[in-house]
């Protein structure tokens, strides 16, 4: 039988789900806090709600390397992995629906958190199990530039159709052909 993730993973998996749905309203909670602001979303844009998994994620792995004691490169390295991997499961799935549909629903919102969710779990305990090492700095980077943009991109949200809000288009034709020339 194919066993899709450990039992210490769902563990963590079940906890950066509800962590996630907790962060989604920490931001309101604190009644506007700026330090709530830099790890819980502050708009509904895309990129702020990609919070929802990142930090839960980070401070699991954290809370996972002080209990478990792994070797850290590889626990922060299979995490970082798996959380690159479901934010762009999230993005890139949210923005195919909506291309599809031609709007957004909560329920399938909420139904691609988890799948994000599951699926950065499932592909960084694979890769846990099977790659050992990984280079300790580019670990170190790749989590200190995730918080570095999230937190400057909350602060200075660029003009991109990944900081936009739902009620306004995603793209409009003037902006895409402007982003096409400059690639």
């Amino acid at each position: 039988m194919l066993r899709l993730c450990r039992r210490r993973d769902f563990f963590y998996m079940l906890s950066a789900a509800l962590l996630g749905t907790a962060f989604h309203f920490l931001y309101d909670l604190t009644g506007q806090n700026p330090l709530a602001a830099l790890i819980a979303p502050v708009n509904e844009s895309t990129w702020e709600h990609l919070k929802l998994l990142f930090f839960p994620v980070l401070f699991l792995t954290i809370a996972e390397y002080f209990i478990r004691r792994p070797l850290p490169q590889s626990l922060f390295g299979a995490r970082l992995a798996g959380v690159t991997a479901g934010m762009l499961l999230i993005t890139g799935l949210f923005y195919l629906y909506t291309f599809l549909i031609g709007r957004s629903f909560l329920i399938a919102d909420i139904l691609l958190f988890l799948l994000g969710v599951c699926f950065t779990y499932v592909l960084s305990g694979h890769l846990l199990r099977s790659c050992r090492r990984a280079d300790p700095l580019v670990v170190f980077l790749g989590w200190f530039l995730y918080v570095l943009l999230f937190f400057s991109f909350t602060c200075f949200p660029p003009d991109l159709f990944l900081f936009y809000l739902p009620a306004e288009p995603v793209m409009d034709l003037a902006k895409a052909d402007a982003f096409f020339q400059t690639i």
